[in-house]
């Protein structure tokens, strides 16, 4: 049985449910809404992490400080991003984009703007998150009457990396980071221009994404059957060479070694840049 504890505003409940505490997310659900009472089913849009960490914590907290238009918006522009993803967006994205798009307004009304350093290379290896940042910015923008900058397109898209993240413990700007100086990395050892448009290019980057992710989730796959990390050593060892360049950079920025499978992957999306650069 799901039991109220506290109305946190109209759209979100403090519950009980077996003895666990959990927030409740459904416009209108917190309307009239008094401890004690049970909640149906039917009006739950959102279950969200039980509250037993002090991150979770800080998650009920801000249920004080931000209006719950900004939770209410938020909710709309994660239906929105969701239709883009094939597995579910973390759940805890309600809270961290809404805390960020209260103070991306409060910032503008006082004419404060956060510059990121890496919207160049957000804009380019995470088109889908960009586009998404900038129909959400948009969004904030008209339901709270204020202009946001450009960069908090590419901030909302951090957001976006984070939520969509298989490990829960990786590093949006990190990720992005890897991504950039790899693609550098590649370039460098090419020694000439690399085909930004073509299939082999697109699902180059989309590895290096889950690379990167990876990487900063300490998450690196091993395996132990070599073959064709060896067959690939053997007929295409410039690729391998670059791969083991690319090694060298994660183990001395990230104190990690990368397995023969990882390095594997990255030899064959290489050498099948090589081949048509």
């Amino acid at each position: 049985m799901i039991k109220v504890k506290k109305t946190l505003n109209n759209s979100m409940l403090l519950v009980d449910n077996n003895n666990s505490e959990m927030i409740l997310f459904g416009k209108g659900i917190g309307f009239n809404t008094r401890a004690g009472t049970t909640v149906e089913l039917a009006d739950i849009e959102q279950v969200f992490i039980p509250l037993e960490t002090m991150k979770s914590r800080h998650f009920l907290s801000l249920t004080d400080d931000i209006p719950a238009a900004f939770f209410e918006a938020t909710h709309d522009i994660i239906v929105m991003a969701q239709k883009a993803y094939a597995s579910k967006l973390n759940s805890v994205l309600l809270f961290t984009l809404s805390e960020h798009l209260y103070y991306a307004v409060e910032r503008s009304r006082s004419g404060t703007n956060i510059v990121n350093k890496l919207s160049w290379e957000v804009k380019r290896y995470y088109k889908k998150e960009y586009e998404i940042g900038v129909m959400a910015r948009d969004i904030i923008a008209a339901r709270f009457n204020t202009e946001l900058p450009e960069d908090e397109a590419v901030h909302i898209a951090f957001h976006l990396i984070n939520a969509s993240s298989e490990n829960q413990g990786g590093d949006a700007h990190a990720q992005v980071q890897i991504v950039n100086r790899v693609c550098e990395i590649v370039r460098y050892k090419f020694k000439k221009s690399i085909d930004t448009d073509t299939i082999n290019y697109n699902r180059f980057i989309t590895h290096l994404r889950y690379f990167a992710e990876r990487v900063t989730s300490n998450n690196i796959v091993y395996d132990e059957n070599n073959d064709f990390y060896e067959e690939l050593l053997k007929f295409h060892p410039s690729a391998m060479s670059v791969a083991w360049a690319i090694r060298d950079y994660i183990s001395e920025k990230y104190a990690l070694a990368l397995s023969k499978s990882e390095l594997t992957w990255l030899s064959i999306h290489i050498s099948r840049l090589a081949a048509e650069s």
